[in-house]
This record gives structure tokens, C-alpha cells and sequence, in this order.
């Protein structure tokens, strides 16, 4: 078959499920990712005869799409502030939301001749910690997560871009003291309700973790609970404590971070001028 002939079919079997725009996005991503092709090289040599095995790859891509597969699970890869992360179903796809949270901390914390010490709590793919371990060295991170089999992907994700984050399982839910203070808590949690499910993409309520989205069926704060009373104990004064939240329950949160040690709360909105950041700086 004609590469030309190809993206026609291509086309046709995913228009019912995805835009044009997100189809054209695919198919410039597997053929790059699969045979180095520029985005231009269909465009410029439409003629070109697939050989079977290409055709094949295609074809077990244009399956997994079909069923509202993301392509991030299928090639088991994802971008995060520029770095590639190997990520499956067993953690969260990175999301542009968390790159600003990142991106918030980053700005907070120059490089200085004092090492902080970090937690970031539900790692999950780790690109969080690593991001933060790459771009600032005088970082001592450890990452947690209650997923064995998040913690493993996170692991790969640090070795592959040689990261210095420590990784433990644990579960914030039961956690209580830490062995050090800490300078600074970071936490991407689940913050959506179940009910709201029926709001949700397929591709994200079939695939993503649920583990990592659900918060219990009647508290939308549980682990921001959690979280705020672990950094009661154990966050340094004037230690900063940073969440990525759910727009819609940003007034209690704010109001019971208020109830603890906290002060100067700020909610940084993301680029659709939603209200998705949080710090916190301990008293």
C-alpha cells in the first residue's frame, strides 16, 4: 500500500473517535517514532510503497486507537518539560498542568549553597522528582508512592535520565512521621470524585489508573487531608508546601490549610486560567 493510501485509511477508521487534528498529530508521531520519518516526509513522498512489517506497526497502532487507547500507553513513552518518561498503565500520563507546577517550583528555588530536602508524595512516572533533580542539583528528593508497580516505572524514568531520587513505597494515607524535616512537600494527589466519571474522556476512565485519579466516594479532600497533616508534623518553619488541585473545591482547601500551621496561601492558575496550584508556607 501507498504511504498516501495509508493516511486515507488511517483517517477513516479513527474519524469517528478523534479529530482531525488529533489523528493527523498521531500519525506524524508513529512514524517517527517508528521509522525516523520527518513530519514532511508524507507530504513529500506520498508514493512510498509500506512494506508489511511498516504496514504491520501501523496497523496494531490503528487497533489501540480504535479503542480510545492513549498513544502515550501504546509506544510507552510521554514528553514532560522536554524529557522523554517511559510511562504504562500503572502510573498517570503527565499532564501540562503539573509542568507548571513544576515549572512554579523551579522559579522558587534557584540554584543555592544549601541542599533542601524534598518529598514529593504519589509519584507516580516520577516526573515530578526527576524533573526536579535534573534541573536543580542542590535537590535531595525522595519520592513515594503506595503503587509497587508506579514506583517501577519511576525507578526506570530515573535511571533512564540518570536522576538522583530516592524511591520508597509508602502509604500517605497511614503515614505519620518522616526520619528528617523537610523543606519542601510537593503532591500531584487524586482529586477527582467518582461521580464525576461520567464527565470523562474514555481514554482517561478506561487506561489511567484509578488509583491515581478517585478520591473515596464522599470526601474530595481525603488526601489533601492527609497530606496537610503529615506536613503539620513534619515540614521545616517556613517550609513550602505545593499541590496541584481541583479547581472546584479550591475554597475548602484553602480554608482548611488555613486551619494548621500555613500562612501566606497562594493559588497560581494554569494556562486556561483555571485555578489548578497551590503553595503553602509552613508558619
Amino acid at each position: 500500500m501507498q504511504l498516501i493510501e495509508y493516511r486515507n485509511h488511517f483517517y477513516k477508521e479513527l474519524k469517528t473517535v478523534y479529530s482531525l487534528t488529533e489523528i493527523q498529530i498521531f500519525l506524524k508521531r508513529l512514524v517517527k517514532y517508528y521509522f525516523d520519518w520527518d513530519p514532511t516526509f508524507i507530504a513529500i513522498h506520498p508514493n512510498y510503497a509500506l512494506s508489511q512489517s511498516e504496514t504491520a506497526q501501523l496497523d496494531f497502532v490503528l487497533l489501540e486507537l480504535k479503542k480510545n487507547k492513549p498513544i502515550q500507553y501504546i509506544l510507552n513513552e510521554t514528553f514532560f518539560m522536554g524529557h522523554s518518561f517511559y510511562v504504562d498503565e500503572s502510573v498517570l500520563i503527565p499532564r501540562p498542568e503539573t509542568e507548571e507546577l513544576v515549572s512554579w517550583m523551579l522559579s522558587d528555588f534557584p540554584l543555592s549553597k544549601d541542599k533542601l530536602n524534598v518529598l514529593d508524595i504519589g509519584t507516580g512516572s516520577g516526573c515530578i522528582p526527576i524533573v526536579l533533580a535534573i534541573e536543580n542539583l542542590n535537590l535531595n528528593i525522595t519520592a513515594i508512592d503506595v503503587s509497587h508497580l508506579a514506583l517501577e516505572v519511576a525507578k526506570k524514568n530515573a535511571k533512564i535520565h540518570d536522576a538522583d531520587v530516592n524511591f520508597i513505597q509508602k502509604d500517605i494515607t497511614t503515614l505519620s512521621n518522616w526520619d528528617q524535616s523537610l523543606d519542601v512537600i510537593v503532591s500531584n494527589p487524586p482529586y477527582i470524585m467518582p461521580e464525576e466519571k461520567k464527565e470523562m474522556l474514555l481514554n482517561v476512565l478506561n487506561y489511567e489508573p484509578h488509583l491515581a485519579l478517585f478520591t473515596p466516594e464522599d470526601d474530595s479532600l481525603f488526601f489533601y487531608k492527609k497530606i496537610i497533616a503529615f506536613a503539620e508534623i513534619n515540614l521545616k518553619t517556613k517550609g513550602v508546601l505545593y499541590f496541584e488541585i481541583n479547581p472546584k473545591y479550591i475554597g475548602a482547601l484553602k480554608k482548611m490549610i488555613s486551619s494548621y500551621s500555613f500562612k501566606d496561601i497562594v493559588v497560581g492558575n494554569d494556562i486556561f486560567g483555571k485555578n489548578r496550584m497551590l503553595k503553602a508556607i509552613k508558619k
